[in-house]
């Protein structure tokens, strides 16, 4: 019992031991024992703390290695594909321009007139191919012409009542062509001009007169197909009973209502008649005046064109000059009735304009359309060329007349195309330019070669930046390894 009390009574004094001592010393928290919070306005201003730049030398990539890098694959590359040009042009630039010195051709145009066009499956020459680096061989077409000098280029003065009539005759691209293989001839009626199995109708365009065919093709039928397989010539058909024309005969082109009336100047262009009253004609070199107008006569010529000029009408390359009395022309007329006028009631003047015989310098010549026969364009230049230059009038249509050129030491030879100075031009770029792009790029290289070296960390700098880069470098005696 005492022991209790004993405990008791110690256990009061604790308490109020304690108590006294917190009335004494109050405890305070973290909050109230920090300081006030200072004002936004009173707050010093806390100045941001920018990185610094890392030295270019510390880089783990220097900023040089691409652009070494860079330099080198272009000038590699500029230097490989300049190289390869130059092998190509050797022969699509030098060995032509080389041989077009060498060839004596003189630069004056002469004119030449297409005689045929052959269509040949072997060939040794061809008027035209489309890739110079492969040689002429299988099929190509053969072009032959006649060559002869220039004529007489007339000014037409003074003329008035001016006149052009086109005789259109068949568009042989454009033209439905009956393809007799798939049976398409069975039903042909009229004048057709076929060619290995496919004929075109000229009835509408040409007016044939002929006295003597071959016997009868059927080609409808059953065996129509077979039998027409390959007819080639002039036809003359009802409903797919074909007979073929033979020579001689003659087709005009159903050209009228040429107005002819107060005109005593007529000039035949290919498919083209220009009419016009003219006081006087005189050449346009030197102004001479060789013909005037006396009322009884009509002036009938053959020229390459007619075009205006400064001084009136021009027309150029003129030959075979004719005077037909003015009462043989109607006021209306066709071409048939004029061409028959011009060759056989016309009287030849050779003061006006010479006659084609007198100029002619070779027959059946080749033609080519350049000297190598050949383009590299790859743009299909062949097939417009054997279009324009091949017109050998097998078609009834006007044949081909045009500027050529040839040597005298080979008439045999001509070339539609020649031209010394766009020939020297384009040699002397084609020489220029990728040489000087090689000697740039190899002097670039050697320069790379000579300045730039590759370090330990296999990227490329410049001889004279490489300072910084011994400081990064470990040493096999450094405790710390770089990998």
């Amino acid at each position: 019992m005492l022991v209790v009390k004993y405990l008791m009574a110690a256990f009061d004094l604790h308490t109020i031991t304690r108590s006294a001592a917190s009335d004494r010393f109050p405890r305070h928290t973290c909050a109230e024992l920090a300081p006030p919070p200072v004002p936004k306005h009173r707050r010093p201003k806390q100045v941001s703390e920018m990185p610094k730049p890392t030295p270019v030398e510390d880089l783990i990539i220097p900023p040089q290695d691409q652009k070494i890098c860079g330099t080198i694959c272009i000038c590699q590359m500029t230097a490989v594909l300049s190289c390869v040009a130059i092998v190509y042009l050797t022969v699509a630039i030098y060995m032509p321009y080389t041989r077009a010195i060498a060839s004596g051709i003189d630069p004056t145009p002469i004119m030449c007139t297409t005689t045929r066009a052959v269509n040949k499956e072997n060939c040794d020459w061809g008027s035209c191919g489309e890739w110079c680096l492969s040689k002429t061989s299988g099929a190509c077409i053969q072009i032959y012409v006649n060559v002869r000098k220039n004529g007489t280029s007339l000014l037409l003065a003074e003329c008035g009542s001016a006149a052009n009539k086109t005789c259109f005759g068949i568009d042989q691209e454009n033209a439905r062509k009956y393809h007799c293989i798939r049976d398409e001839c069975r039903n042909l009626t009229g004048t057709f001009n076929c060619t290995e199995g496919k004929c075109i109708n000229i009835t509408d365009a040409f007016e044939c007169a002929f006295r003597e065919t071959d016997p009868p093709l059927k080609c409808s039928g059953r065996r129509g197909k077979i039998t027409c397989i390959d007819v080639h010539g002039l036809f003359s058909c009802n409903r797919g009973t074909c007979r073929k024309i033979r020579t001689p005969y003659n087709c005009d082109r159903r050209c009228v209502d040429i107005p002819t009336r107060n005109k005593n100047v007529i000039v035949l262009s290919g498919d083209r008649v220009f009419l016009a009253r003219c006081a006087k004609l005189a050449k346009e070199e030197d102004s001479e005046v060789v013909w005037t107008d006396s009322g009884e006569e009509v002036l009938m010529l053959s020229c390459h064109a007619v075009h205006n000029g400064s001084s009136g009408v021009v027309a150029v390359d003129c030959i075979n000059a004719a005077l037909l009395p003015r009462n043989d022309i109607a006021d209306l007329t066709n071409f048939t009735y004029l061409q028959y006028l011009y060759t056989t009631r016309a009287t030849p003047n050779r003061v006006i304009a010479p006659l084609e015989v007198e100029l002619t310098l070779a027959n059946d010549s080749r033609l080519m359309i350049n000297l190598e026969g050949c383009v590299n364009t790859l743009a299909d230049e062949c097939k417009e060329f054997l279009k324009d230059y091949g017109r050998d009038g097998t078609d009834h249509n006007a044949k081909a007349r045009f500027p050529c050129f040839y040597t005298e030491n080979s008439p045999d030879t001509v070339v539609a195309r020649f031209d010394l100075d766009a020939t020297y031009r384009h040699f002397m770029v084609a020489l220029v330019l990728p040489t000087v792009l090689v000697v740039v790029s190899c002097i670039t290289l050697m320069l790379c070669q000579k300045t730039v070296e590759v370090g330990d960390d296999a990227k490329m700098r410049f001889k004279g930046c490489t300072g910084g880069q011994a400081d990064m470098q470990m040493h096999p005696n450094d405790p710390v390894s770089p990998l």
